[in-house]
């Protein structure tokens, strides 16, 4: 059923995105992404399609209502199910001119989620041209702290990245600090320039992510909820709920409640 689903509004957007006049009426919640390389073990920023990067190609997967998750294990606890989901969802959409031709470019998102601790982020750059989206380029970033995504943006026609700084790690899952990368789009791909930027993050406000919005900082607290060597998965899920500077996204994935996806 969920197959057929996915047929027709694949179908139907992309009769859609052939009368569309623009990039923001493009509908990246039910659309296809091209995917390479292997899904786990990222530790940096890779830009990927290209045959000479060595990665074999994979087949493209289809978002339905902004998601393409499959349900990886579940377990009771106080009498609610919770469940641990694997796959693709998107984050956020953004809109700027990131190749300097004065033309809106989208930003595209998505989190993979692997049924475990690790997580990834992919970022699609799409133009408009001739009446429909165009792929310019797609990367991942690395996993949490290991360069994990913090923000990503467009600038006076560049694209900037922020990824967390793995120098300032506090446990695989949090930095302290952020590292700002600067690309340009020159030769049909996006070249980094400029000398890297480095920022901290505040510990007791939270941020409101260009890439994600709602997503907190990882900060020191967080990464105390977080940390498996500091508390049990219960204890972590527990103290997350009740601190107000976590989003809901940033549960433990393990312990994410079937009732948050009613």
């Amino acid at each position: 059923m969920r197959s057929l689903v996915s047929v027709i509004v694949f179908c139907v957007s992309f009769g859609l995105a052939a009368a569309q006049n623009g990039i923001r009426q493009v509908d990246f919640k039910n659309f296809s992404y091209p995917l390479s390389g292997p899904l786990l073990g990222h530790g940096e920023l890779k830009w990927l399609g290209n045959p000479k990067d060595g990665y074999s190609k994979r087949k493209p997967f289809h978002l339905v209502n902004g998601e393409d998750l499959t349900k990886s294990s579940s377990f009771f606890m106080d009498g609610r199910e919770y469940t641990q989901y694997a796959g693709f969802s998107l984050q956020s959409v953004e809109f700027a001119d990131v190749t300097g031709d004065g033309k809106e470019d989208a930003i595209v998102v998505l989190l993979y989620r692997t049924g475990g601790t690790q997580n990834t982020h992919y970022v699609y750059i799409y133009s408009f041209i001739e009446g429909k989206p165009n792929l310019l380029a797609y990367c991942h970033t690395g996993d949490r702290a290991h360069s994990g995504l913090y923000k990503v943006y467009g600038e006076r026609g560049k694209l900037v990245f922020e990824l967390l700084d793995p120098e300032k790690m506090l446990g695989d899952c949090c930095s302290s600090g952020f590292v700002r990368f600067r690309y340009r789009w020159h030769d049909g791909r996006f070249q980094e320039f400029g000398a890297h930027e480095y920022g901290t993050l505040d510990a007791e406000e939270p941020h409101q992510s260009a890439s994600n919005p709602g997503y907190q900082s990882w900060t020191a607290v967080n990464c105390v909820i977080y940390s498996d060597k500091l508390c049990s998965t219960t204890a972590r899920f527990k103290t997350a709920q009740a601190d107000p500077r976590v989003h809901p996204s940033r549960l433990p994935t393990v312990l994410s409640p079937s009732a948050a996806r009613a």
